[in-house]
């Protein structure tokens, strides 16, 4: 009798012991989501200023604008799901957020690439308000490809190949019959001064390729724009990034002093794009100090679903009309709203 009750018991606690072990070790086909971390850009960011400015006339505003960010938790299990929920992080399908099939280095790399290029828009759209002259440079370089190392970041491209840089297709067109192992030469000015530089092409993807993103940079190399922050993906930064930018260069504060946060994807030419995960975004805003959150017009209708108490969302579609708004919060004026 005894065994049988030792044996019921076993079979009853082996499929209790097979779900605990699923539970530990099988991951979920889910992500958590939630509120991220926020950064003034007018600051630090991790031990790192978040924007620099060299070459103009720069000082530090009072206030602060922060960029937002939605934390997404990847590769949990069954527990680490619930405990995720359970404070307060919405749990959504991984697809959603992945694509199929790519690994954590893939998405991380893919995300890098997105926020580099939020910053080079930034950048431009800055320069542009400010009336700061660009020309066509080097924006960017591949880690390890061929001209990592020897182009540099806000080179101004002058020729290839004798060749004059009038667009930034130029230096693609100008590759165009070579191949890989060839030499191109170009020419280059920098902060300090004209340089030649020999660049062997490398294959990728069967085409020959310099490695370097080639777009707007400062006309006047001495001139620099940099970024501390890169342990952040997307493009969403965009915009604060480029208020960042602006506020450090001209007179006055832009948010009267206020912690002012934002969010949204930035063009060159200024025009703001909506973005993902708002409502996350506006939380963190909150908890970290904000009184005003500058809100793509295209995300007003969900924002406005349940904001935060106390937090004034600024509906903006373009750079100029958050500089106006700002100025409107700033001196008590009615702002456009979501």
């Amino acid at each position: 009798m005894t065994e049988r009750r030792i044996t019921t018991v076993l079979a009853a606690l082996i499929p209790l012991l097979v779900l605990a072990l699923l539970g530990m070790f099988v991951t979920v086909p889910y992500v958590a989501v939630g509120p991220g971390d926020t950064a003034d850009t007018l600051g630090d960011y991790k031990g790192k200023q978040v924007v620099t400015v060299k070459g103009l006339p720069v000082h530090r505003p009072a206030g602060q604008l922060r960029f937002t960010t939605v934390a997404v938790t990847d590769g949990l299990n069954l527990y680490g799901a619930l405990g995720m929920w359970l404070k307060g992080n919405q749990l959504a399908p991984r697809d959603a957020y992945y694509r199929p099939g790519q690994s954590r280095e893939q998405i991380e790399e893919g995300n890098r690439e997105q926020f580099v290029g939020s910053e080079s828009s930034a950048t431009v759209a800055a320069l542009r308000y400010l009336k700061v002259p660009t020309a066509i440079g080097v924006t960017g370089l591949v880690k390890g490809g061929p001209s990592d190392g020897k182009l540099r970041s806000g080179d101004v491209l002058q020729a290839v190949d004798g060749a004059p840089v009038a667009a930034p297709d130029t230096v693609s067109k100008a590759i165009e019959g070579k191949k890989a192992g060839d030499t191109v030469t170009l020419s280059v000015l920098r902060a300090d001064g004209p340089a030649q530089v020999p660049v062997v092409l490398a294959d990728k993807d069967g085409k020959p390729r310099l490695g370097v993103l080639v777009g707007q940079v400062p006309a006047d190399p001495k001139v620099e724009v940099g970024f501390g922050v890169d342990q952040v993906g997307g493009p969403s930064a965009g915009l604060m990034l480029t208020l960042g930018i602006i506020d450090m260069v001209e007179p006055g504060d832009l948010t009267g002093g206020r912690v002012v946060a934002g969010t949204g994807e930035i063009g060159s030419d200024g025009a703001v794009g909506p973005i993902g995960g708002i409502s996350h975004k506006l939380e963190g805003a909150k908890r970290d100090g904000a009184t005003v959150f500058l809100v793509p017009a295209r995300n007003c209708a969900e924002a406005k679903t349940s904001p935060p108490a106390d937090l004034q969302l600024v509906k903006v579609d373009n750079l100029d009309g958050a500089i106006t708004a700002l100025s409107d919060v700033r001196e008590g004026r009615p702002a456009p709203s979501c």
